[in-house]
């Protein structure tokens, strides 16, 4: 690559092709310095884009820039968002999905423009907005017809502005195209928004409605009943009521459920035993949080529904080993399992996974009963395909039993110990060496890395978390010169670290991207030093220093000017 002339010699088709195989955009960024050709290659490639008010006076040129952007992101934005708006209209893009949600209220305006220039908009995020209304939703099908994702969970609730059911009734004899739907968190809807949405929405395959409290199990059964081809139904809280066989007879008409969310609900056995017996493709089942139910309930659904991939029952209490055996021995194409809160389950449980379920990729077991253990080695099977484990806030794993755990997830590339006050220096550097391909390490709060000596490479680690844990110095340098890969370094209250270790770490970080520095109260943070970090590290985007009012709005801008946001 030093012989530019080289480079350019293969047709612009193989590079974008080469480029289109990274993991990340982020790793176009580098690849545009090479050269104006790689630069014009990578601007044409990138599709989403965030935008956080730092980036606002840069917003023209990035625009023109980026012109095949299929997803726009003001979530970060705050403030009034009608002139980014605006600058968004002007240009011309494959425009697909927009995301507004955090903003204080809806500039219709705003909408108003980008509905003239992106009409055929597929998804729209409207999350978390205040003072959202009806009148507002009438708006946005009236600018966006096309949407097929609609999303207004959980709006800033007020006595008097809310979304009530005639919004949603206006919304969904507009949206005829509307297959998934998020209303979460609107507390003053009924069973008729449901009954509006089944009726006049023909695509309609997901449908979102936890905390909404006025829905009843009337209400959804009507929604399985009109829509037998739904494929997806999230709702919580769902209690004892006069109408429950209604619900339960229900699950009779289904055709299309793949995905069934009963989160935080009070469920029978009986409401379970009609899932079971209906003709449904299920394969993801989710019980987090909920009771009324027993084991009888659970096996008469696993063993009617074997092609079941993800199983979430976090916080269900009477759950023991020889329960989660049992289930392991006839879901053998579980991908992902979260059983974290069940105090009741040891490692006996994790090994039974890693040996019983050989697709397995995710195992979530936060907060349970792992510890060291006497496991015979035939207990341990290796797992190649486990990926992704969660086994934070299990006080009593010691270094011994994580040893043993990670023995049978060799592939690791995600690994949450956060929490787990046993673990020592010792038992992380074990895990690293043995897991070769980690690139999200969580250690937060683990305190006792004393004999944590990192002296060989991890060229994977991307992610590492260690809030509150007792890194020092002497570590994080050795974390900046072995990690080439590091993009994210998270050190919120590391209270053993100095402006030293720090500036080794960029130093030697030469991919570095992120940097969380808040509440390290004992570093020497000021504007000479942020300034040395940004230029010293040309790749930083984020930094959040230790107290983010430490500077003024002219020194922030400085940063921003040489690519780098200062967060709060």
């Amino acid at each position: 690559m030093s012989d530019q002339s080289e480079c350019r010699e293969l047709p612009r088709e193989c590079w974008e092709t080469v480029f289109g195989s990274l993991d990340s955009e982020a790793d176009l960024e580098y690849l545009s310095a090479v050269c104006k050709q790689f630069l014009s290659i990578s601007d044409g490639l990138r599709t989403s884009l965030s935008i956080p008010n730092q980036l606002t006076p840069y917003l023209p040129s990035l625009l023109s820039r980026f012109k095949s952007l299929k997803s726009i992101d003001l979530s970060p934005f705050r403030g009034d968002p009608y002139y980014v708006l605006l600058q968004i209209a002007r240009f011309r893009f494959p425009l697909e999905r927009l995301d507004l949600s955090n903003q204080q209220y809806l500039r219709l305006d705003g909408l108003r423009e980008m509905g003239s220039k992106f009409g055929a908009l597929r998804v729209l995020v409207l999350s978390k907005i205040m003072f959202l209304q009806d009148n507002d939703l009438v708006s946005v099908a009236g600018y966006f017809p096309m949407l097929e994702e609609l999303d207004i969970s959980y709006p800033e609730l007020s006595p008097s502005v809310r979304v009530t059911d005639r919004g949603v009734s206006v919304l969904s004899q507009k949206l005829k195209r509307l297959s998934r739907i998020d209303v979460s968190g609107n507390q003053f809807l009924s069973d008729q928004s449901l009954i509006a949405l089944s009726t006049n929405c023909p695509s309609l395959r997901e449908i979102g409605f936890r905390d909404c409290s006025f829905i009843t199990q009337s209400g959804i059964a009507s929604l399985i009943k009109n829509r037998p081809e739904l494929v997806s139904l999230a709702v919580n809280d769902i209690g004892l009521s006069i109408m429950y066989k209604a619900l339960v007879h229900s699950f009779g008409f289904a055709r299309g459920l793949s995905s069934l969310d009963f989160s935080r609900s009070f469920i029978s056995d009986g409401l379970l035993m009609s899932v079971a017996e209906a003709n449904i493709p299920l394969k993801r089942l989710v019980l987090s949080r909920a009771s009324g139910f027993t084991f009888d309930g659970i096996s008469e659904i696993v063993l009617k529904h074997r092609g079941i991939e993800v199983l979430d029952l976090e916080a269900v209490s009477f759950l023991t080993d020889h329960y989660i055996g049992a289930i392991c021995k006839v879901l053998l194409s579980l991908t992902s399992v979260n059983v974290s809160l069940c105090s009741k389950l040891t490692n006996t449980t994790l090994y039974n996974l890693t040996r019983q379920c050989p697709l397995l990729k995710e195992i979530k077991m936060e907060k349970t009963n792992l510890k060291k253990d006497g496991a015979d080695e035939t207990d341990i099977v290796v797992n190649s395909r486990v990926r992704s484990l969660n086994i934070s806030r299990n006080v009593d794993l010691t270094d011994e039993g994580l040893k043993k755990i990670v023995r049978a997830c060799p592939n690791l590339q995600h690994l949450n110990v956060g929490y787990c006050a046993e673990i020592t220096g010792g038992g992380i550097m074990g895990v690293l060496k043995s897991c070769r391909e980690i690139k999200h390490l969580e250690i937060s709060h683990c305190k006792n890395t004393d004999n944590l000596c990192i002296d060989f490479e991890l060229p994977h680690l991307e992610v590492l978390h260690a809030e509150g844990s007792g890194l020092n110095d002497q570590q994080l340098a050795a974390i900046g010169r072995r990690c080439c890969r590091l993009k994210r370094l998270d050190l919120p209250n590391c209270l053993n670290l100095s402006t030293a270790g720090v500036a080794e770490a960029v130093s030697h970080c030469r991919t570095l991207r992120e940097l969380n520095l808040r509440w390290c109260y004992n570093l020497n943070v000021d504007l000479t030093f942020l300034a040395w970090m940004v230029f010293a590290r040309p790749s930083l985007r984020r930094i959040v220093p230790p107290c983010p009012s430490m500077l003024s709005e002219s020194q922030r801008d400085f940063l921003v000017q040489h690519g780098c946001l200062l967060c709060d």
